[in-house]
């Protein structure tokens, strides 16, 4: 007896093809978009070292490099657009000196012909060494996401452990340059370097999740660096307050992009008493008032019943329509954990409390910080990777 023939297989339904189609075009894409990436930094980079290269090859004269970026920048300008003024080509100069790409560049635009200095897009011939002073190696295979702006906004960074850092960080996290200019406001870099726990400030950077605020804890740093006030030796809360108003524009840098100053000693009377609020803010993002109290030594309950008279207060005779309800920074010297997680766990009112730095640990211990915080981060992603669930295709 002859089996019964098999039946063809269904054809498969548009809604099945969807998805492996779409995830080519999607691969292809992005393909596309780290192509671009890589070549547009490629050049720069190469244009760079063709500048930085004539003015140091030539003897020094005044206003010399200065004239052949002008002149530069108007030929090219007329012929290619503004994308090379005279200012991005000195970017591009900054970025060579700041920066060193190795030979691993999958680049196949990039010329083979390495006989003239004046060929823009010749190979890079990688140094001896992996750095040069500070400079730092950018390797294909781990930054082809970085694009153009992710390099321009590290090259604002003035301090190269800052650089580093934060280039460090953006390659193995995959931030975008919103991402990056998020964790310069929050001033991860300093976050890090001054916090005693490093494992708890890991865990508390993975749950923070995607770059939009999720609430109000996510507007305020913990601790704050404000190295430039310049207090030493013994000084008291209103010397920490002049210092800050002197000091009005750091301090709104160090707070974060979206603060604005409204008043300090801002006054309430409460019944026949007369209240003063140390320096009272309004922040953009969270829409509301930002009430912040400055305290010498370690919070205490009391500083909490302060703030929650302060912001009740400020809801009862400053909220207006459209806002969110106040909010309170209260920075201090030194927070005890449990203090704070007890006294903020219940009460009316959103407050949070942060310490305060007015210096930077020694250089050693703060490389050990920076080196400790990317080794933990690498092995949670490790773990995370490890556990995570592949994905099928089409069969």
């Amino acid at each position: 007896m002859n089996p019964a023939p098999e039946k063809p297989a269904a054809p498969a339904s548009p809604q099945q093809l969807l998805p492996e189609i779409r995830r080519l075009i999607e691969d292809a894409r992005q393909h596309a978009v780290s192509a671009a990436n890589l070549s547009m930094v490629a050049l720069y980079w190469n244009i760079g070292r063709i500048i930085a290269t004539e003015i140091q090859e030539t003897p020094r004269r005044a206003g010399y490099g200065r004239g052949v970026m002008a002149t530069l920048a108007a030929q090219l300008v007329a012929e290619y657009g503004k994308g090379f003024s005279a200012p991005n080509l000195w970017d591009m100069r900054r970025f060579f000196e700041a920066f060193q790409i190795g030979q691993d560049a999958p680049i196949k635009s990039i010329s083979t012909s390495a006989t003239s200095k004046n060929n823009i897009l010749q190979p890079v011939a990688r140094e001896s060494s992996p750095e040069r002073g500070n400079r730092l190696l950018i390797v294909w295979s781990t930054h082809f996401h970085l694009g153009w702006t992710h390099y321009r906004i590290l090259l604002g960074l003035d301090d190269p452990r800052q650089r580093r850092f934060y280039f460090e960080q953006t390659a193995s996290q995959r931030w975008s340059k919103r991402e990056l200019f998020r964790q310069m406001d929050r001033g991860l870099f300093e976050r890090v370097a001054l916090s005693p726990d490093t494992a708890d400030l890991v865990t508390r950077e993975k749950k923070n999740g995607p770059p939009e605020l999720a609430d109000y804890r996510q507007a305020f740093k913990d601790p704050y660096l404000l190295d430039f006030l310049g207090l030493t030796g013994a000084y008291s809360e209103r010397d920490l307050e002049s210092a800050i108003l002197a000091n009005l524009q750091q301090f709104l840098i160090e707070l974060g992009g979206e603060f604005c100053f409204i008043r300090r000693q801002f006054p309430m009377r409460v019944d026949d008493t007369d209240y003063f609020l140390d320096l009272l803010f309004y922040h953009r993002g969270l829409r509301c008032l930002v009430a912040v109290d400055l305290k010498l030594g370690a919070f205490t309950a009391a500083d909490k019943g302060q703030m929650d008279l302060y912001l009740a207060w400020l809801k009862e005779h400053e909220w207006r329509e459209g806002e969110n309800e106040p909010v309170g920074l209260i920075l201090c010297t030194s927070t005890k954990k449990q203090h704070v997680e007890l006294l903020l766990r219940h009460g009316p009112h959103k407050l949070h409390v942060s310490e305060y730095r007015t210096q930077l640990p020694a250089r050693k211990l703060l490389e050990d910080r920076l080196k400790l915080y990317g080794r933990m981060l690498a092995e949670q992603d490790q773990e995370t990777t490890k556990f995570k669930p592949r994905r099928r295709g089409l069969k």
